[in-house]
């Protein structure tokens, strides 16, 4: 058996950003999209040149925020020059050296586009839009004697284990009847598969994946399939037809296509629920402002919004990760055309609060 470390959750990063209090020096936010050309070449240079220096001018010469932005812009660049690995597909940088802050992420998960901005907090969308869209999700890829079961997220392989039985051979069997070789065979499979399984339980649970794509051919699955908790059933989202000896990048871009596909329809069917609860006036808000006003409320459970939502986007999400609330972004605009881009379930409505709010003062008075 063969098991590789897991990295740190991404996401565990983004709630810390999140939750740091607003500066009164420039913060920077930069994002770079890292994905080398043809010829092995990355492209972010000549951005990162002109647009740190760039913003450097907006700040009066020897004030604090000028004298913060250029230690940033000196130790941003040294960073990208000489620490930055080949394989990274994706930089986020966050700075404030007037603070004493400083945040690198290397992502295996692209970025779309360079993006810089300057504020008095790290602006999180695209950080965020990563998370939402790269889940850890675990990937069994099997046949009736070997396993290989993965945790992916963020376009990398957070972990492998390997799990292995001992072929069975006709010549084991001896005499043997046909009949009673075949359960012997059937036997062993079986046990493969309960052995797969219980590691497959154990992984999703230790590596927190949200979902389970299962591989194989039309014997293993079924297999698999039939000693599934009904816990880690409601995990898979895909079946892929991959032979055991799929190389681990074939099997990495099969599972997030696979992936990509189910939650382009759960968005689908996310909205349309949440719709449902909106118009009847339950537990859902719609549009900037009474979304805005839930998420100050505390109220919201989950944001789901479309990135095509620009003048709100960034504050709306930053509001909604500080508050332990989920982010949902949805690619297709027409979804939440309606909505004006944006919808947010509710954990609780503003009258049920101060109901409960009423109930106790009157138990406390009694």
């Amino acid at each position: 058996m063969e098991t590789t470390t897991a990295v740190p959750s991404l996401a565990q990063a983004l709630d810390r950003l999140a939750r740091r209090d607003r500066s009164a020096l420039p913060v920077l936010s930069l994002y770079l999209n890292a994905q080398p050309d043809s010829r092995g070449k990355d492209h972010y240079s000549a951005f990162l040149r002109k647009e740190l220096r760039g913003r450097r001018e907006d700040f009066e010469p020897r004030s604090p925020g000028r004298e913060s932005i250029e230690k940033d812009i000196e130790r941003i660049e040294r960073y990208v020059e000489d620490e930055v690995r080949p394989s990274a597909n994706g930089i986020a940088i966050f700075a404030c050296a007037g603070d004493d802050f400083f945040e690198p992420l290397q992502l295996d998960a692209p970025i779309a586009e360079h993006r810089l901005t300057v504020g008095d907090r790290p602006h999180l969308a695209p950080l965020a839009r990563i998370v939402d869209r790269y889940p850890r999700h675990a990937v069994v890829q099997a046949n009736t004697n070997t396993a290989h079961i993965y945790v992916f997220g963020r376009g990398r392989t957070i972990e492998r284990e390997d799990l292995s039985s001992e072929k069975i051979s006709r010549t084991d069997t001896g005499g043997w009847s046909q009949m009673r070789y075949q359960r012997h065979v059937e036997d062993h499979y079986l046990h493969h598969a309960k052995d797969v399984v219980e590691a497959l339980e154990r992984i999703v649970t230790e590596d927190r994946a949200q979902y389970v794509i299962l591989c194989g051919d039309e014997v293993i699955v079924p297999l698999l399939q039939a000693e599934l908790s009904k816990e880690l059933e409601a995990k898979v989202v895909a079946t892929l037809r991959l032979d055991i000896r799929t190389p681990e990048p074939e099997v990495l871009a099969a599972a997030e296509e696979a992936l990509a596909a189910h939650l382009v329809n759960a968005d689908r069917e996310r909205v349309e629920a949440l719709r449902g609860e909106w118009r009847a006036g339950r537990l859902a808000v719609a549009g900037r402002r009474d979304v805005l006003q839930a998420l100050e409320n505390g109220q919201v459970e989950e944001l789901v919004i479309s990135p095509a939502l620009q003048t709100s986007v960034d504050d709306l999400v930053q509001r909604a990760i500080s508050t332990s609330a989920r982010v949902r972004f949805v690619d297709d605009p027409g979804l939440l055309a309606e909505m004006d881009g944006v919808l947010a379930a509710l954990r609780y409505k503003p009258g049920a609060a101060a109901r409960d709010d009423s109930a106790v003062a009157r138990e406390v008075e009694a």
